[in-house]
């Protein structure tokens, strides 16, 4: 339960990155033009957002590498620097090593980014960052370690997580910054038509790519049905198909009444949606502990 807990929280944090990363660099400047809206401060919310979620990411990966040694010695075995570095050496310790450098990537470029003069070279240390994250976050998980995933287990996964993330974190880090307690001040409907534009494709490849990495791994409907594995899967996929409901509602109810200036419920459907984010990321921290049907039990 603990481990599944870090990792959720990991995918919080890589979410957010990955997420602050195009709120900065993507939607920030096609929004910039507005003279309605200030600008220089959600700017500065995003790159407080992006700071504390790289710092956050970071603990988490400290925290799963002591997990991770642990989960390799007897309950009341002390931890020793050797396990350690029997844990760093292995094929999980190498995607592990990955994630921390992108991680320490991270942080040094959002600590850039509130600096005027760095700005310029911070910005494309966070780009790298977030592509280096969608890469490495596959690299400790089923995709690299479950024969049923194949060749295709990890690119379909790096799809599926890294559109997943920038769906889903740009929406949290809009709802931090932006849509939580929205300024008056503040044109919602050309930032959410933004918005859209990279939901819209991100969506559809998350769930695509989803679904066939899903079918890869339980390998046919009795196993989704018969082991715990496709249960808990069932409920992800349930959980996907709210997100895509209630994003689907504020594509096409919410977004139109904003751009004509009428009000429209967006700060709690983002809330609804994001939260429900929230669940399908535990879910998935649950089901990536889990052995796939076929899989040995660790």
């Amino acid at each position: 339960m603990t481990y599944a807990v870090v990792r959720w929280l990991g995918y919080l944090a890589a979410f957010g990155v990955i997420g602050a990363t195009v709120f900065r660099l993507w939607l920030a400047p096609r929004i910039a033009g507005m003279a309605t809206v200030p600008m220089q401060a959600l700017v500065d919310r995003g790159v407080l957002a992006g700071r504390m979620a790289s710092v956050v990411l970071a603990l988490t990966l400290l925290g799963k590498l002591y997990l991770q040694s642990r989960s390799m010695i007897e309950p009341d075995e002390p931890l020793s620097p050797e396990i350690i570095r029997l844990v760093i050496a292995s094929a999980w310790g190498k995607g592990w090593l990955a994630q921390a450098t992108v991680a320490l990537v991270a942080m040094t470029g959002w600590w850039a980014m509130t600096r005027p003069a760095l700005a310029r070279p911070a910005a494309a240390v966070v780009a790298l960052s977030a592509v280096g994250l969608v890469l490495a976050l596959p690299l400790t998980g089923h995709a690299i370690g479950l024969p049923a995933a194949g060749r295709l287990g990890y690119p379909l996964t790096v799809l599926h997580a890294g559109a997943g993330a920038i769906w889903l974190g740009t929406l949290g880090i809009m709802l931090v910054v932006v849509l939580r307690r929205p300024d008056p001040s503040v044109r919602l409907g050309p930032l959410v038509r933004a918005f859209s534009t990279v939901a819209l494709p991100a969506g559809i490849v998350t769930i695509g790519c989803g679904l066939v990495v899903a079918w890869r791994y339980v390998g046919g409907f009795d196993a989704l049905i018969a082991t715990v594995y496709g249960n808990v899967l069932l409920v992800k996929i349930g959980a996907l198909a709210g997100i895509a409901a209630a994003g689907a509602y504020n594509w096409r109810i919410v977004l139109p009444r904003l751009e004509i200036g009428q009000p429209a419920p967006i700060s709690r459907s983002a809330t609804l949606e994001t939260v429900v984010g929230l669940i399908l990321l535990a879910i998935t921290a649950v089901l990536v502990s889990l052995p796939a049907p076929g899989e040995t039990p660790p």
